[in-house]
């Protein structure tokens, strides 16, 4: 399997992500990034992610897109388009229940070759222990097959991280 990589490019305000080889949450942070960068821009018209050469990706990858579905959705914005032809990957995309979330297509006319990879800075020793947890959040948040299936990957990368589940944290003002 290739090393994995994501390209970006954009066309009218249209982000595009094109997911290549064996995709691991390493590339997260720079992916993160990026994300929330094009999410603050006014014109930011859609997401299209295309997975159509993709050997593997995993669980960190596909709760970080939940996420970006869920915060086009709070900016009103359409929904993720994701293209996928490869049926491994499809497979890992309905059995999280992806596909109800995202518009699923099966081919697209983008040109890689315009595209260019999503890098970044080394990611501060905290942006990746919060990064596993919201990714895997999001997941869980889409059916409770996923609750039951990251439950305990989540709880674990709390204490390793040192961080408290959402439901003991105070909500208290001093």
């Amino acid at each position: 399997m290739a090393e994995g990589r994501i390209l970006h490019g954009s066309h009218e305000g249209v982000q595009v992500l094109r997911y290549q080889g064996e995709v691991r949450y390493t590339l997260c942070p720079a992916l993160d990034a990026l994300i929330q960068k094009q999410l603050k821009s006014e014109e930011l018209m859609g997401f299209v992610v295309d997975l159509t050469a993709v050997d593997a990706i995993d669980s960190t990858n596909l709760g970080i897109l939940a996420r970006l579905t869920g915060m086009m959705q709070k900016r009103k914005l359409p929904k993720v388009t994701l293209v996928s032809n490869r049926p491994a990957i499809n497979e890992v995309v309905e059995g999280m229940g992806l596909e109800k979330v995202f518009h699923m297509v099966f081919e697209s006319g983008m040109e890689p070759e315009k595209m260019r990879e999503v890098s970044g800075e080394t990611p501060r020793d905290e942006d990746v222990p919060r990064l596993l947890i919201e990714s895997h959040r999001a997941l869980m948040a889409l059916n409770e097959r996923n609750r039951d299936q990251f439950r305990d990957v989540v709880k674990a990368f709390e204490a390793e991280a040192g961080f408290k589940p959402p439901e003991t944290r105070s909500n208290h003002c001093l």
